[in-house]
């Protein structure tokens, strides 16, 4: 009779340390939450010991950012399905790529989401560079096949264009690309060619998928915007102002 009760002592202990094990893993919390928006009002009352943070980094930030480093000659915005900023990028994306890399560049794409802000007529600065490419996108070759580059056309199309180099023209309708050209020659679906681009390009992003199926692929610790940074430089040594070509480079009929 003692064996049972003690079994029964036992069995009772256990269900109560189950039961409370089980309470302990299943707490309940009550969780409130709102929205603070965030606008002109907290400049009129700034956090004074955030303010005094941001006050100790700023001035030399903003020493760095002031930099002149060129001059637009024209205001350029990054628009669909071209624009004379996206065509500048582009171009600039598949000189530097053929200095980089050291070898033959066919064109280079450029996603257009990645541009971010326009470029104004006039005084070119550092901030303003970092403000049009915020992303830490680097330069990268790939080698992508012409029956994949046509699938990708189409996507480009269908996406109401993105930044292409000067050697691209590309036409569409009903979101598919009805003809295209590299350097003036029809695409042909059994070459390869040589693409500029940055890597999350490359990595299929922006939807341009077919980049995945490249044949080889180059990869770079070049900053996108410092390639751009290079070339209004080199400009400015030159005592040449930056311009673009304005020119169609993806017409679409649709």
């Amino acid at each position: 009779m003692k064996t049972i009760y003690r079994h029964l002592s036992c069995g009772v202990v256990a269900t109560i340390l189950l039961f409370t094990a089980c309470a302990t893993s299943h707490q309940e919390y009550c969780i409130t939450s709102s929205l603070i928006p965030v606008d002109a009002r907290w400049d009129k009352y700034p956090e004074p010991r955030m303010k005094e943070i941001v006050n100790k980094y700023k001035t030399s930030v903003d020493s760095i950012m002031n930099i002149e480093i060129g001059e637009s000659g024209q205001y350029m915005t990054p628009d669909r399905p071209g624009s004379l900023l996206t065509n500048l990028t582009a171009d600039i994306l598949k000189s530097a790529a053929q200095s980089h890399f050291g070898q033959p560049v066919d064109f280079a794409i450029c996603n257009t989401g990645g541009i971010r802000n326009p470029l104004l007529q006039g005084e070119i600065t550092l901030g303003e560079i970092y403000s049009i490419f915020p992303f830490d996108n680097t330069l990268c070759l790939v080698k992508l096949s012409g029956s994949d580059l046509r699938t990708l056309f189409d996507i480009i199309v269908s996406r109401n264009g993105e930044a292409v180099s000067k050697e691209v023209r590309i036409t569409g309708s009903n979101g598919k690309c009805t003809a295209s050209t590299i350097d003036g020659i029809p695409l042909d679906d059994n070459r390869i060619y040589t693409i500029a681009t940055i890597d999350y390009v490359a990595n299929g992003g922006d939807h341009m998928t077919p980049f995945l199926q490249a044949t080889e692929r180059f990869n770079s610790n070049v900053f996108v915007r410092d390639v751009i940074i290079d070339y209004i430089n080199g400009e400015t040594r030159a005592n040449r102002i930056v311009t673009a070509l304005p020119e169609d480079r993806i017409i679409l009929t649709d």
